[in-house]
């Protein structure tokens, strides 16, 4: 089903630019109707009552078998790059599933991007003893494309930066040294800590792959700008480890080819470095314009002010998000209670591209800062990565869970609603190893510079929402490849659920002056 629709007004009519005809317009109603189909056997059904909209009941709430469930549909679907049929394939599943839980006018919002897909990509030392295939563990996205035969060049080594001029031509490799941060570094900040076991202690590592996303962005536009024809980025990780990896993931097109390495194969190549050794890089990409969607819909209130529920709908794996899955079971909750029970009107917000440089969530504030339908969002909530377990290379090199949730934050701008909110919502949910953080870079607001590691930010450092966004970041969360249904605990995932669902309740009766 493809849909080209626009909102004039977020919470009242719409109008479709295709089909533009009233046999169009009907047609498309009725196929609505036909994909919303019937809520599955084993969803709580039937009107609550407005003491349901005081204290969330339960016992109402959708199932954590469930939330197994699109866990493991999400694992099925794979790398869900921006854009591409997977992920435009999740996004009507997930538009289905929010009319089956009963969200009022459900619909597309359509943008631009230019989309480039890794069609084959490989490795190989050409002379001498050690010619062969070099496993690469993936490609860095949107880095360049070469033809299918690739490109063959000596290997040299990322020199001091006055020599740069030397990489003209080459192919060059470079590391990627761990960023070495403890828990001291999140517990220093935060604005409250939910730890009742005392786990979180500040001399714990915090080393995650992910950590290197800003020295590799660097890196690559050094050996972009030098001419190098080529890049290999050597990750300090075990093959099992580095497997997958998809990052930068700011979807801005680069010209020089660059492939990842574990450690060994990263240890192998650059033996050979500087040597005259020529090696070929494969990275054959397609480029396309293509369009991706946001989904809106709502759950009517009393007022037309807004409470935004929000998560991205593109990812690595099925933990990068599975947001929007939580996001369906709160809204099957929340479109059951009767509308004078709900202050304000409640938006579902699923949000295209936050592997594209956040394009679906700016798209959004563009598109409604003028129209004043920006100016109603009293708050947003933003969820991603529930219920994830911490899982850590053990010395056998391979993920092995430590039996731990994985550390999770609460990213908050310091406004008082918004932080007792937030610490009301982790001991409720029992969300233990938690934080509620501020900004991490505050004077970035108002820019497209990060402010903090979340979807959430582009609707508080851009669109100067009252927003809250919960997080975690485990280590397999940015690799592609990773089965995630057996690193989530779906109970606490059911957990949190129920309890961003009070939180939208009762941020929805606080003054939006007070979140401000």
């Amino acid at each position: 089903m493809t849909s080209r629709q626009t909102a004039t007004n977020l919470t009242g009519a719409r109008i479709l630019t295709k089909p533009s005809t009233l046999f169009g317009i009907l047609l498309s109603g009725l196929l609505l109707a036909q994909f919303a189909g019937a809520a599955p056997a084993g969803w709580p059904s039937g009107r609550l009552r407005p003491a349901d909209a005081q204290q969330v009941d339960a016992k109402q709430f959708l199932p954590a078998s469930q939330l197994r469930d699109w866990q493991v549909d999400l694992d099925r679907r794979g790398l869900r790059a921006t854009g591409s049929p997977a992920h435009e394939g999740y996004v009507d599943e997930l538009a289905r599933l929010l009319r089956v839980a009963g969200v009022k006018d459900v619909r597309y919002e359509a943008l631009p991007m230019r989309r480039w897909t890794a069609q084959r990509w490989s490795l190989d030392i050409l002379d001498g003893a050690s010619a062969g295939a070099v496993p690469a563990a993936a490609y860095v996205p949107y880095s360049g494309t070469t033809s299918a035969d690739g490109v063959t060049a000596p290997l040299v080594a990322l020199p001091d930066k006055a020599q740069d001029s030397a990489l003209a031509g080459k192919i060059v490799i470079f590391d990627l040294p761990r960023v070495k941060l403890t828990l001291g570094y999140f517990a220093k900040q935060a604005l409250y800590t939910y730890d009742p076991q005392k786990t979180l202690s500040a001399q714990t590592p915090y080393e995650r792959p992910h950590n290197e996303i800003g020295l590799i962005d660097a890196l690559r536009k050094r050996v972009e700008a030098a001419g190098a024809t080529g890049a290999i980025a050597v990750l300090d990780a075990s093959p099992e480890e580095a497997r997958g990896a998809y990052y930068p993931y700011d979807a801005v097109l680069h010209n020089v080819p660059t492939l990842f390495v574990d450690r060994e194969a990263g240890a192998r190549l650059k033996a050979l470095a500087n040597s005259g050794t020529n090696v070929r890089l494969v990275l054959s990409a397609e480029v396309k314009d293509v369009e991706t969607r946001n989904i809106i819909g709502v759950i009517p209130g009393v007022s037309d002010e807004l409470t935004v529920i929000n998560s991205h709908t593109d990812g690595t794996n099925g933990v990068e998000d599975n947001g929007p899955n939580a996001i369906v079971a709160i809204a099957q909750y929340l479109a059951r209670l009767p509308k004078q029970s709900l202050p304000r009107t409640i938006m579902v917000l699923l949000t295209s591209g936050h592997f594209a440089g956040g394009n679906g969530a700016v798209d959004f504030l563009n598109r409604h800062r003028n129209d004043g339908s920006l100016g109603r969002i009293a708050a947003a909530v933003t969820i991603e990565h529930l219920g994830a377990q911490e899982w850590l290379v053990d010395a056998q090199g391979r993920l092995a869970s430590t039996g731990q949730a994985e550390m999770s934050a609460i990213f908050t701008p310091k406004v008082a609603a918004l932080i007792d909110a937030s610490s009301a919502m982790l001991r409720r949910a029992d969300a233990r190893r938690s934080f509620v953080l501020p900004p991490q870079n505050p004077e970035n607001k108002g820019t497209r510079g990060v402010v903090w590691p979340g979807e959430g930010q582009y609707f508080w450092g851009q669109g100067d929402v009252p927003t809250v966004n919960y997080i975690s970041g485990p280590s397999y969360l940015l690799h592609w490849g990773v089965s995630t249904a057996d690193k989530v605990d779906y109970e606490r995932m059911r957990r949190e659920s129920i309890s961003f669902t009070q939180m939208l309740l009762d941020l929805s009766r606080v003054p939006a002056n007070e979140l401000r």
